[in-house]
């Protein structure tokens, strides 16, 4: 692979934990909205009302699924890029290193 495709594993695993952190969230966040009942008073707009929260919380539960899977796949391609052989490691840079911060 050439090096300018290689993408940086732990920049990958840093976003893959920030998708975890988001999906954590988006899932408290339907906990939440379940926990907040509603009492019209009135049954059609209860029944209104009982929808919208039912269709938020079901929203919020599919973005924290896509969340988790986007985390995973993060994961496994961080995993991936790390089993790459270095530009070090190559024949064309044998005995020269390269500094990695610059």
């Amino acid at each position: 692979m050439p090096a300018e495709d290689r993408v940086d594993p732990t920049m990958l695993d840093a976003v893959a934990a920030r998708m975890a952190r988001s999906s954590a969230a988006a899932l408290e966040a339907s906990h939440e909205l379940l926990a907040h009942y509603a009492d019209t008073g009135d049954a059609s707009t209860q029944r209104a009302v009982d929808t919208l929260i039912d269709h938020a919380a079901d929203a919020l539960r599919a973005l924290t699924d896509s969340f988790t899977d986007t985390s995973r796949g993060l994961r496994a391609a961080a995993g991936r890029a790390s089993t790459f052989p270095s530009l070090e490691a190559s024949p064309g840079r044998a005995g020269r290193r390269r500094d990695p911060f610059a």
